[in-house]
Order: C-alpha cells, then sequence, then structure tokens
C-alpha cells in the first residue's frame, strides 16, 4: 500500500502485522483523558484525549511508531492532568489555612466584641 506525503511523492506504508500476526494496537488511554478531563484538569485532559483519539486510526493505516508514541502522550498528558488536579487543590487548602491562621483570631474577635 502507498501513501502520498506532502511532497506528493510515493512512500511505502509500514505494515499491520508481526511475523505474519496481527498485532493489536496499544492502549489508547482514552478512559483516562476522559475522567481527568472531567474531574482533574480540563486543557490538559482534552490534550489527552486528543492524543488517544488517534491511536487506532494511526495503527490501522500501518504507522504502529506513531501510534505507540501517541498512545505514550496520551498517557503522560492524563497523568499531568491528575497531577496538576491534586496540586491545585493542595494549595487552595494551603492557601484558606494560611488565611485562617492569619487572620482567624482578629475575625473571631471582631465578631465577639
Amino acid at each position: 500500500m502507498e501513501v502520498m506525503n506532502n511532497e506528493q511523492q510515493p512512500q511505502q506504508a509500514p505494515q499491520h502485522t508481526n511475523n505474519g500476526q496481527m498485532v493489536p494496537p496499544p492502549s489508547s488511554n482514552l478512559i483516562w483523558g476522559i475522567l481527568t478531563t472531567i474531574f482533574c484538569c480540563l486543557p490538559f485532559g482534552i490534550v489527552s484525549i486528543v492524543f488517544a483519539s488517534r491511536v487506532d486510526s494511526l495503527w490501522y493505516a500501518g504507522y504502529h511508531d506513531e501510534s505507540r508514541r501517541n498512545a505514550k502522550k496520551a498517557g503522560n498528558w492524563a497523568l499531568i492532568s491528575a497531577i496538576s488536579a491534586v496540586a491545585f487543590w493542595v494549595l487552595y487548602i494551603l492557601f484558606f489555612v494560611i488565611i485562617g491562621v492569619t487572620f482567624g483570631e482578629e475575625i473571631l474577635d471582631e465578631m465577639y466584641y
């Protein structure tokens, strides 16, 4: 099967088989992209979904290495999304703890006097 690249020169597409047997596509990490988009960090989760959505189509087009790279990128972006969400919530809680400790006594004094 031949594919045309940007310069319109024929290029041989990679094969679907390994020693005559079909190789299953890599895990696309799509579920992790969806979950991190919903529960964690929307922008990074969307990037993960975009990379995950390319995995199967690249695989069945014969581009196995590119498919594996996209699967790995999807997983990495889902992980970045989850880590950024945890970091955000830790900093958010820490901010209010610091505000409470710093100004809490003053606020209570004003309320009861």
